[in-house]
């Protein structure tokens, strides 16, 4: 029995704290993940890890040596990577979670262009708009602009993003276009469930900034739902630009408040450290970049000076 396959089936128990799991994102029968971790306790003299009925715990020593040697094997792992090379040869499953808008209209088209350079590479793309944790529900890759979740993960920001303040015409003609951000107090708007600021909605113009607090109809953590209930009249809302761009070309929608500035966000890949997936996810990663760069330009030329 390898002793670094001892130590990474621990990295890998002590992130999920379940050995069933570990077992079935190993490919494993779970008695082997049972014995490994046993090897690699008698080897060090010391229990590492501590079972409850409901989950696995570090013991002291074990949360010590995990500190330890996971930098160690990740450097090992970034040395083979390097050594063996190239782009050539991707192969098998990959498990990507992506927020529903942003998976149909840009993420989609560049994971073809993808498959297309490495035909041994499979994906399984899952659109969700919910809170995911890459490790627990075994992805390989979480794309998110949302905050980090907990556990021991890597962060690569893609891109960033504009923000769009926008509505349809028809609903501008029936109650009115906001001149300044407090306005929008009178109006119906579309909030996104999970907007980092809460209930309020800021706006910069030159140094100052407006903040101004919203009063929802509807909420909804999907862009896809925001877009369709703007389009249909019912309110103002906050988009992507990426998600908005054609329909503000085509007049469905219309951008209010062009004068005034939105924060800008970005959408980063959330992804476990793991030997047979890091050099593949990072080849992804580095390609996704320059692919979404194009498909999800920033506003430019629809942003009118302050």
């Amino acid at each position: 029995m390898s002793h670094l396959d001892s130590i990474r089936t621990f990295l890998r128990v002590a992130e999920l704290e379940n050995f069933s799991e570990t077992a079935r994102q190993l490919g494993v029968p779970k008695s082997l993940v049972t014995r490994r971790i046993k090897a690699l306790e008698d080897a060090l003299g010391t229990p590492l890890l501590v079972r409850t009925t409901r989950r696995v715990r570090l013991t002291e020593a074990g949360a010590l040596y995990r500190q330890h040697v996971a930098g160690l094997v990740e450097e090992l792992d970034s040395l083979e990577s390097s050594i063996s090379g190239s782009a050539l040869n991707l192969r098998g499953l990959m498990r990507i979670s992506s927020p529903t808008a942003f998976g149909i209209q840009a993420l989609r088209p560049a994971l073809a262009s993808f498959l297309r350079q490495h035909p041994e590479l499979t994906f399984e793309l899952v659109l969700n708009d919910q809170p995911v944790n890459p490790a627990e529900e075994g992805y390989d890759v979480v794309i998110t602009d949302r905050g980090a979740v907990s556990g021991q993960f890597q962060e690569e920001p893609l891109l960033r993003f504009d923000l769009v303040c926008c509505a349809a015409p028809g609903y501008l003609a029936e109650h009115g276009t906001p001149a300044e951000p407090a306005d929008l107090r009178q109006h119906e708007v579309i909030q996104y469930l999970y907007n980092d600021s809460g209930l309020e909605w800021r706006f910069m113009r030159g140094e100052e900034t407006f903040r101004v607090l919203v009063h929802p109809r509807l909420s909804t953590n999907s862009g896809a739902v925001m877009r369709d209930a703007a389009l249909d009249g019912e309110g103002i809302t906050l988009l992507p630009y990426f998600l908005a761009r054609e329909d503000l070309a085509s007049g469905r929608l219309v951008e209010v408040l062009p004068g005034y500035g939105l924060p800008q966000k970005i959408m980063k890949a959330v992804l476990p450290r793991r030997r047979e997936t890091v050099r593949r996810s990072q080849q992804l990663i580095q390609y996704l970049r320059e692919a979404l760069a194009s498909t999800c330009p920033e506003r430019g030329a629809l942003r009118e000076p302050g």
